[in-house]
């Protein structure tokens, strides 16, 4: 069993890897969500709810593949 000051500092070493990831995640998310919902946007293939439910829970590739598939160009 790790003591927790070993657990600290390998936490310490990977922050500064996974911050900008975590970041770059949220980002996508909110600006997909945000234009999922307007209310002039039209989607391909599934409804919007589905939609909403591919970009919360599939990570980075969800709101990647909303903004190149999914949308539908106006």
């Amino acid at each position: 069993m790790l003591d927790l000051g070993h657990q600290i500092d390998q936490l310490r070493q990977v922050l500064p890897l996974l911050l900008p990831l975590m970041v770059l995640q949220l980002a996508l998310l909110l600006l997909a969500i945000v234009d999922l919902f307007r209310e002039e946007r039209k989607v391909r293939f599934v409804g919007k709810p589905i939609w909403a439910l591919i970009i919360v829970f599939v990570n980075i590739v969800g709101p990647l593949a909303y903004f190149f598939v999914g949308r539908e160009d106006a």
